[in-house]
């Protein structure tokens, strides 16, 4: 009953931090989704009534966001059954998890093979090409893309000479860290050395997926521990249950 015991501690720890890991992945799909939606909001939608392609960018948030709350799920999955002792729990938190870390090795790699590519590159350009062009004769959008520069610390699509083309100076958000520090306030150095917004997004995008694709191959690591301590309290039951019945048959009533 101590070795029992003692595997329903360790795997009450594991369930605990796969519930936190699950919670901060969904997070993170999340906060990469909204920073996402940021750049493409800013597009021209008329131009993009016929493109039906969706891209690696476009996808990944949501595969950390599903594949986080699963996670949870199956945490609770296999903490219940290791308070309750029950083999059937155990079984399905143990499928359920290999499930997951199968899940979490495909959607790493197939992030590695495609984000990296060509097609994530343009759709990021493109994409802040679009709205750089459309904050020309938008005013609110000229404000979302400033807000873009000042949180990248980047000017224009291309670099601050995309600026010269339909006005003198440079914007505000060109030469600030913040909304209340200038930079630059008596020349324009700083903003013509910063590298165009496009670019800047590109890796930014490729340097976080990459990161969290990352961190699920770790916690796929972790979880492999709590499928091996699954199985053996899965074991340890079994032979807990065949030895209370065999006593109980042996037994003599007095």
């Amino acid at each position: 009953m101590a070795k029992v015991e003692m595997i329903k501690g360790v795997l009450y720890i594991l369930n605990v931090v796969y519930a936190v890991l699950g919670l901060v992945t969904a997070a993170t799909g999340i906060w990469f989704f909204v920073q996402l939606q940021e750049f493409v909001t800013l597009r021209n939608t008329n131009h993009y009534l016929l493109d039906y392609r969706v891209y690696w960018p476009q996808v990944a948030p949501w595969l950390f966001i599903l594949l986080g709350l699963f996670v949870m799920m199956v945490a609770l999955c296999g903490y219940c059954g290791a308070n309750k002792e029950s083999r059937g729990l155990l079984g399905i938190y143990a499928i359920f998890l290999i499930l997951i870390v199968i899940g979490q090795v495909i959607t790493a790699t197939l992030i590695f093979v495609f984000v990296d590519g060509e097609d994530t590159d343009r759709f990021i350009k493109d994409t802040v090409y679009d709205g750089y062009y459309n904050s020309q004769s938008n005013p609110d959008v000229f404000k979302s893309f400033g807000r873009i520069e000042r949180k990248l610390r980047c000017c224009g699509a291309n670099d601050a000479r995309d600026y010269r083309s339909f006005r003198n100076d440079l914007p505000l958000s060109c030469c600030q860290d913040s909304y209340y520090r200038a930079t630059c306030d008596f020349t324009d150095k700083e903003a013509n050395e910063r590298l165009g917004c496009a670019k800047v997004a590109a890796v930014y995008t490729k340097i976080i997926s990459s990161s969290v694709a990352g961190a699920s191959l770790i916690i796929s690591l972790i979880e492999i521990v709590g499928v091996v301590l699954a199985w053996k309290l899965f074991n340890s039951l079994r032979e807990v249950e065949h030895y209370i019945t065999e006593r109980k048959e042996g037994e003599t009533e007095c």
